[in-house]
């Protein structure tokens, strides 16, 4: 496996959707989700810290015989959209983006992917998620991804 490259910044963002082509004709194969919380030997409940809770996303890719690994670190949010009736389950674009703006009152740094290119995070739920074609997405503090 190859290194991890880290998103920081939108050259990044650019850099892996020029190398993934924009994730067209691509699907998630496999997702991972660590939440850092755990019942210890005492039966004391341990909640982890927001870094301990990982996303790990593995996407294959039609056009190029390259699987690659997504690391979310401290995910916020995510929903991923199983089966839908006359929906495949390809992913033709993406959203990713950077924002500063997603949590009301603070400045905090979030990174946004979704597989659909027209994703808006700021209105995630305000419409019926289960009536109509639904968009997997994650919202974290850090993305990394690589190779596999």
């Amino acid at each position: 496996m190859s290194e991890w490259h880290e998103i920081t910044n939108a050259e990044d963002i650019h850099g892996l959707l020029e190398f993934y082509g924009g994730f067209h004709d691509s699907c998630i194969k496999e997702l991972k989700y660590v939440s850092g919380a755990e019942v210890n030997n005492n039966r004391a409940l341990r909640f982890g810290e927001s870094k301990d809770r990982i996303v790990n996303i593995t996407l294959q890719r039609q056009w190029l015989p390259i699987s690659i690994e997504l690391r979310f670190v401290g995910m916020r949010k995510m929903n991923i959209v199983g089966w839908q009736r006359n929906y495949f389950c390809d992913i033709f674009d993406c959203y990713l983006a950077i924002h500063h703006d997603l949590v009301a009152g603070l400045d905090d740094e979030l990174i946004v992917w979704a597989d659909n290119e027209g994703f808006n995070p700021k209105n995630i739920f305000d419409r019926d998620i289960l009536s109509e074609p639904g968009t997997s997405f994650i919202v974290a503090e850090k993305l990394s991804w690589r190779k596999l």
